[in-house]
Protein backbone atom coordinates (compact mmCIF):
# COMPACT_ATOMS: atom_id res chain seq x y z
CA UNK A 1 0.00 0.00 0.00
CA UNK A 2 1.47 3.41 -0.94
CA UNK A 3 2.19 5.78 1.95
CA UNK A 4 -0.30 8.62 2.41
CA UNK A 5 0.67 12.04 1.14
CA UNK A 6 3.33 13.47 3.54
CA UNK A 7 1.72 16.91 3.57
CA UNK A 8 -1.65 15.43 4.48
CA UNK A 9 -0.09 13.35 7.26
CA UNK A 10 1.78 16.36 8.61
CA UNK A 11 -1.49 18.30 8.77
CA UNK A 12 -3.28 15.44 10.55
CA UNK A 13 -0.37 14.86 12.95
CA UNK A 14 0.26 18.49 13.93
CA UNK A 15 -1.71 17.92 17.14
CA UNK A 16 1.33 16.20 18.67
CA UNK A 17 3.71 19.12 18.21
CA UNK A 18 1.03 21.56 19.33
CA UNK A 19 0.15 19.65 22.49
CA UNK A 20 3.81 19.22 23.48
CA UNK A 21 4.29 23.00 23.35
CA UNK A 22 0.98 23.83 25.08
CA UNK A 23 1.53 21.23 27.83
CA UNK A 24 5.04 22.57 28.47
CA UNK A 25 3.61 26.09 28.71
CA UNK A 26 0.90 24.96 31.16
CA UNK A 27 3.51 23.24 33.33
CA UNK A 28 5.87 26.26 33.19
CA UNK A 29 8.69 24.12 31.77
CA UNK A 30 10.43 27.01 30.01
CA UNK A 31 10.20 29.28 33.07
CA UNK A 32 11.53 26.59 35.40
CA UNK A 33 14.51 26.02 33.09
CA UNK A 34 15.10 29.77 32.88
CA UNK A 35 18.54 30.99 31.83
CA UNK A 36 20.50 28.01 33.21
CA UNK A 37 20.52 24.32 32.34
CA UNK A 38 18.38 21.87 34.29
CA UNK A 39 18.23 18.09 34.45
CA UNK A 40 14.96 16.32 33.71
CA UNK A 41 14.61 15.51 37.41
CA UNK A 42 15.07 19.15 38.39
CA UNK A 43 12.52 20.29 35.84
CA UNK A 44 10.04 17.62 36.95
CA UNK A 45 10.42 18.73 40.58
CA UNK A 46 10.03 22.41 39.68
CA UNK A 47 6.92 21.67 37.60
CA UNK A 48 5.51 19.14 40.11
CA UNK A 49 5.32 16.58 37.33
CA UNK A 50 6.01 12.87 36.83
CA UNK A 51 9.78 12.38 36.20
CA UNK A 52 9.32 9.73 33.50
CA UNK A 53 6.80 11.77 31.54
CA UNK A 54 8.85 14.95 31.93
CA UNK A 55 11.94 13.26 30.48
CA UNK A 56 9.93 12.21 27.43
CA UNK A 57 8.44 15.71 27.07
CA UNK A 58 11.85 17.41 27.32
CA UNK A 59 13.30 15.10 24.68
CA UNK A 60 10.35 15.85 22.40
CA UNK A 61 10.80 19.60 22.93
CA UNK A 62 14.51 19.25 22.16
CA UNK A 63 13.63 17.31 19.01
CA UNK A 64 11.34 20.16 17.95
CA UNK A 65 14.11 22.70 18.52
CA UNK A 66 12.32 24.39 21.43
CA UNK A 67 15.00 23.26 23.89
CA UNK A 68 18.65 22.26 23.49
CA UNK A 69 20.19 19.32 25.34
CA UNK A 70 23.79 19.10 26.51
CA UNK A 71 24.50 15.82 28.26
CA UNK A 72 21.76 15.39 30.82
CA UNK A 73 20.89 19.09 31.04
CA UNK A 74 18.25 20.96 29.07
CA UNK A 75 18.51 24.63 28.11
CA UNK A 76 16.13 27.18 26.65
CA UNK A 77 16.94 28.18 23.09
CA UNK A 78 17.04 31.92 22.22
CA UNK A 79 13.47 31.46 20.95
CA UNK A 80 12.42 29.98 24.28
CA UNK A 81 14.15 32.67 26.33
CA UNK A 82 12.45 35.38 24.29
CA UNK A 83 8.91 34.04 23.97
CA UNK A 84 8.35 31.08 26.33
CA UNK A 85 9.95 32.04 29.66
CA UNK A 86 7.25 33.99 31.52
CA UNK A 87 9.86 36.40 32.87
CA UNK A 88 10.63 37.72 29.39
CA UNK A 89 8.90 41.03 28.49
CA UNK A 90 7.99 39.48 25.12
CA UNK A 91 6.67 36.18 26.51
CA UNK A 92 3.52 34.76 24.95
CA UNK A 93 2.62 32.38 27.77
CA UNK A 94 -0.91 33.79 28.18
CA UNK A 95 -1.48 33.61 24.44
CA UNK A 96 -0.41 29.96 24.46
CA UNK A 97 -2.77 29.40 27.41
CA UNK A 98 -5.59 30.82 25.28
CA UNK A 99 -4.65 28.59 22.35
CA UNK A 100 -4.77 25.66 24.75
CA UNK A 101 -8.29 26.74 25.70
CA UNK A 102 -9.19 26.86 22.00
CA UNK A 103 -7.81 23.35 21.64
CA UNK A 104 -10.74 22.15 23.73
CA UNK A 105 -13.09 24.12 21.48
CA UNK A 106 -11.67 22.37 18.42
CA UNK A 107 -12.31 18.92 19.92
CA UNK A 108 -16.03 19.77 19.91
CA UNK A 109 -16.11 20.47 16.17
CA UNK A 110 -17.79 17.23 14.97
CA UNK A 111 -20.43 17.50 17.70
CA UNK A 112 -21.04 21.18 16.94
CA UNK A 113 -21.40 20.55 13.22
CA UNK A 114 -24.11 18.00 14.00
CA UNK A 115 -25.92 19.92 16.73
CA UNK A 116 -25.11 23.58 16.06
CA UNK A 117 -23.02 26.19 17.83
CA UNK A 118 -22.06 25.35 21.41
CA UNK A 119 -22.05 29.07 22.26
CA UNK A 120 -19.87 30.84 24.82
CA UNK A 121 -18.34 28.48 27.38
CA UNK A 122 -19.32 29.43 30.97
CA UNK A 123 -15.65 29.92 31.91
CA UNK A 124 -15.38 32.88 29.51
CA UNK A 125 -17.59 34.91 31.87
CA UNK A 126 -15.21 34.56 34.81
CA UNK A 127 -13.04 37.47 35.90
CA UNK A 128 -9.85 35.36 35.75
CA UNK A 129 -10.55 34.21 32.18
CA UNK A 130 -11.16 37.77 31.04
CA UNK A 131 -7.96 38.95 32.74
CA UNK A 132 -5.84 36.28 31.07
CA UNK A 133 -7.64 36.80 27.76
CA UNK A 134 -6.67 40.49 27.91
CA UNK A 135 -3.07 39.54 28.66
CA UNK A 136 -3.11 37.08 25.76
CA UNK A 137 -4.38 39.79 23.41
CA UNK A 138 -1.62 42.11 24.60
CA UNK A 139 1.00 39.42 23.97
CA UNK A 140 -0.46 38.87 20.52
CA UNK A 141 0.00 42.58 19.85
CA UNK A 142 3.79 42.46 20.45
CA UNK A 143 4.42 42.11 16.75
CA UNK A 144 1.15 43.54 15.44
CA UNK A 145 0.40 46.84 17.20
CA UNK A 146 3.23 48.88 15.66
CA UNK A 147 2.76 47.75 12.03
CA UNK A 148 -1.02 48.12 12.43
CA UNK A 149 -0.75 51.67 13.73
CA UNK A 150 1.69 52.45 10.91
CA UNK A 151 -1.20 51.86 8.47
CA UNK A 152 -3.54 54.31 10.25
CA UNK A 153 -3.72 57.83 8.86
CA UNK A 154 -5.66 60.02 11.28
CA UNK A 155 -7.48 63.05 9.85
CA UNK A 156 -5.45 66.31 9.95
CA UNK A 157 -5.42 68.09 13.33
CA UNK A 158 -6.90 65.09 15.13
CA UNK A 159 -7.15 65.41 18.90
CA UNK A 160 -9.47 62.59 20.09
CA UNK A 161 -9.98 58.93 19.28
CA UNK A 162 -12.00 56.03 20.67
CA UNK A 163 -10.71 52.44 20.86
CA UNK A 164 -13.98 50.47 20.86
CA UNK A 165 -13.59 47.00 22.35
CA UNK A 166 -9.91 47.78 22.84
CA UNK A 167 -9.21 45.03 25.39
CA UNK A 168 -5.77 45.60 26.94
CA UNK A 169 -5.38 48.92 25.12
CA UNK A 170 -2.31 47.81 23.16
CA UNK A 171 -3.37 49.53 19.94
CA UNK A 172 -4.48 52.68 21.75
CA UNK A 173 -1.09 52.88 23.44
CA UNK A 174 0.72 52.43 20.13
CA UNK A 175 -1.52 55.05 18.50
CA UNK A 176 -0.96 57.54 21.34
CA UNK A 177 2.80 57.08 20.99
CA UNK A 178 2.68 57.65 17.24
CA UNK A 179 0.43 60.71 17.55
CA UNK A 180 1.70 62.53 20.67
CA UNK A 181 -0.99 65.26 20.53
CA UNK A 182 -4.05 63.00 20.58
CA UNK A 183 -6.05 61.75 23.55
CA UNK A 184 -7.96 58.49 23.59
CA UNK A 185 -10.56 56.39 25.38
CA UNK A 186 -10.45 52.59 25.57
CA UNK A 187 -13.91 51.07 26.09
CA UNK A 188 -14.35 47.38 26.90
CA UNK A 189 -16.13 45.18 29.42
CA UNK A 190 -12.83 44.44 31.21
CA UNK A 191 -10.20 47.18 31.43
CA UNK A 192 -8.06 46.17 34.43
CA UNK A 193 -5.12 45.17 32.21
CA UNK A 194 -5.60 48.26 30.02
CA UNK A 195 -5.32 50.54 33.04
CA UNK A 196 -2.17 48.77 34.19
CA UNK A 197 -0.55 49.09 30.76
CA UNK A 198 -1.54 52.75 30.41
CA UNK A 199 0.16 53.45 33.74
CA UNK A 200 3.20 51.38 32.74
CA UNK A 201 3.64 53.49 29.60
CA UNK A 202 2.97 56.72 31.55
CA UNK A 203 0.09 57.75 29.33
CA UNK A 204 -2.48 58.45 32.08
CA UNK A 205 -2.79 62.09 31.00
CA UNK A 206 -3.78 61.16 27.44
CA UNK A 207 -5.44 57.75 27.68
CA UNK A 208 -8.19 56.49 29.93
CA UNK A 209 -9.95 53.15 30.08
CA UNK A 210 -13.70 52.83 30.71
CA UNK A 211 -15.49 49.61 31.58
CA UNK A 212 -18.75 49.08 29.72
CA UNK A 213 -20.59 47.35 26.91
CA UNK A 214 -19.64 48.47 23.42
CA UNK A 215 -23.34 48.17 22.52
CA UNK A 216 -24.94 50.08 25.40
CA UNK A 217 -22.37 52.28 27.17
CA UNK A 218 -22.44 56.00 26.24
CA UNK A 219 -19.70 56.62 23.68
CA UNK A 220 -19.70 60.39 23.48
CA UNK A 221 -19.39 62.17 20.14
CA UNK A 222 -17.10 64.32 18.04
CA UNK A 223 -14.25 61.80 17.79
CA UNK A 224 -11.75 62.24 14.98
CA UNK A 225 -11.23 58.48 14.73
CA UNK A 226 -12.65 55.23 16.08
CA UNK A 227 -10.58 52.06 16.15
CA UNK A 228 -12.48 48.74 15.99
CA UNK A 229 -9.76 46.11 16.31
CA UNK A 230 -10.53 42.37 16.29
CA UNK A 231 -14.13 42.98 17.31
CA UNK A 232 -16.50 42.31 14.43
CA UNK A 233 -15.52 38.63 14.12
CA UNK A 234 -17.15 38.09 17.55
CA UNK A 235 -20.66 39.03 16.32
CA UNK A 236 -23.13 38.32 13.54
CA UNK A 237 -23.84 40.75 10.71
CA UNK A 238 -26.89 42.33 12.36
CA UNK A 239 -25.01 43.17 15.56
CA UNK A 240 -22.07 44.51 13.58
CA UNK A 241 -24.33 46.87 11.64
CA UNK A 242 -25.72 48.07 14.98
CA UNK A 243 -22.20 48.55 16.32
CA UNK A 244 -21.01 50.44 13.25
CA UNK A 245 -24.04 52.74 13.47
CA UNK A 246 -22.85 53.65 16.97
CA UNK A 247 -19.39 54.29 15.53
CA UNK A 248 -20.87 56.62 12.91
CA UNK A 249 -22.79 58.56 15.54
CA UNK A 250 -19.65 58.94 17.67
CA UNK A 251 -17.57 60.38 14.80
CA UNK A 252 -17.47 63.97 13.63
CA UNK A 253 -18.09 64.60 9.90
CA UNK A 254 -14.86 63.69 8.13
CA UNK A 255 -13.84 61.39 10.97
CA UNK A 256 -12.50 57.94 10.21
CA UNK A 257 -13.16 54.42 11.37
CA UNK A 258 -10.36 51.86 11.25
CA UNK A 259 -11.38 48.20 11.35
CA UNK A 260 -8.62 45.67 12.01
CA UNK A 261 -9.64 42.13 11.14
CA UNK A 262 -9.00 38.69 9.68
CA UNK A 263 -10.63 39.79 6.43
CA UNK A 264 -11.64 37.20 3.83
CA UNK A 265 -11.73 37.59 0.08
CA UNK A 266 -15.04 37.31 -1.77
CA UNK A 267 -14.72 33.51 -2.04
CA UNK A 268 -14.57 33.34 1.79
CA UNK A 269 -11.86 30.67 1.50
CA UNK A 270 -8.76 32.87 1.47
CA UNK A 271 -6.55 33.58 3.30
CA UNK A 272 -6.71 30.03 4.70
CA UNK A 273 -5.85 31.08 8.26
CA UNK A 274 -8.72 33.54 8.20
CA UNK A 275 -11.21 30.92 7.02
CA UNK A 276 -9.96 28.61 9.80
CA UNK A 277 -10.28 31.44 12.32
CA UNK A 278 -13.86 31.94 11.13
CA UNK A 279 -14.55 28.28 11.86
CA UNK A 280 -13.06 28.69 15.33
CA UNK A 281 -15.45 31.59 15.99
CA UNK A 282 -18.28 29.15 15.24
CA UNK A 283 -16.96 27.05 18.13
CA UNK A 284 -15.91 29.82 20.52
CA UNK A 285 -18.59 32.53 20.21
CA UNK A 286 -22.35 32.77 20.18
CA UNK A 287 -22.66 34.16 16.65
CA UNK A 288 -19.27 35.26 15.31
CA UNK A 289 -17.38 34.57 12.10
CA UNK A 290 -14.96 36.36 9.77
CA UNK A 291 -16.24 38.65 7.03
CA UNK A 292 -15.00 39.76 3.64
CA UNK A 293 -13.62 43.18 2.84
CA UNK A 294 -16.51 43.89 0.46
CA UNK A 295 -19.23 42.79 2.91
CA UNK A 296 -17.84 45.07 5.62
CA UNK A 297 -17.58 47.94 3.14
CA UNK A 298 -21.22 47.34 2.26
CA UNK A 299 -22.29 47.81 5.88
CA UNK A 300 -20.29 51.02 6.11
CA UNK A 301 -21.52 52.39 2.79
CA UNK A 302 -25.14 51.92 3.91
CA UNK A 303 -24.30 54.01 6.99
CA UNK A 304 -22.90 56.92 5.02
CA UNK A 305 -19.20 56.05 4.95
CA UNK A 306 -16.96 56.27 1.92
CA UNK A 307 -13.34 56.68 0.74
CA UNK A 308 -12.49 53.10 1.59
CA UNK A 309 -8.87 52.07 1.85
CA UNK A 310 -7.68 48.50 2.37
CA UNK A 311 -4.24 47.81 3.78
CA UNK A 312 -2.68 44.43 4.47
CA UNK A 313 -0.67 44.04 7.70
CA UNK A 314 0.09 40.30 7.51
CA UNK A 315 -1.08 37.68 5.00
CA UNK A 316 -4.14 37.17 7.23
CA UNK A 317 -4.86 40.51 8.90
CA UNK A 318 -5.67 43.89 7.38
CA UNK A 319 -7.05 47.33 8.16
CA UNK A 320 -10.09 48.83 6.49
CA UNK A 321 -10.29 52.61 6.62
CA UNK A 322 -13.52 54.53 5.94
CA UNK A 323 -14.50 58.20 6.26
CA UNK A 324 -17.80 59.52 7.58
CA UNK A 325 -19.09 61.61 4.67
Amino acid sequence: MPMADPQLMQLANACGESQALLAANDLDVFTVIGTGGRTAGEVAKGCKADPEGMLLLLNALAGLGLLSRHGTRYHNTPLGRRYLDRRSPTAISNLLWLLGHHWHDWTKLPQALRAGRPGWAPITRSREFRRRFSLAMHERSHGLAAPTVDTLRLPPRSTRFLDLGGGPGSYAIALAKRYPRVEGVVLDQTVTVARQLIRKHRLEERLRARAGSIFTAPLGSGYDAVLVSNVIHVFNAKKNRTLLKRVRDALRPGGKVFIVEFFLDDSRTQPPKSSLFSLMMYLFTGSGQCYSWSETEGWLKALGFGRFKRRRITPDIGTLEATKL
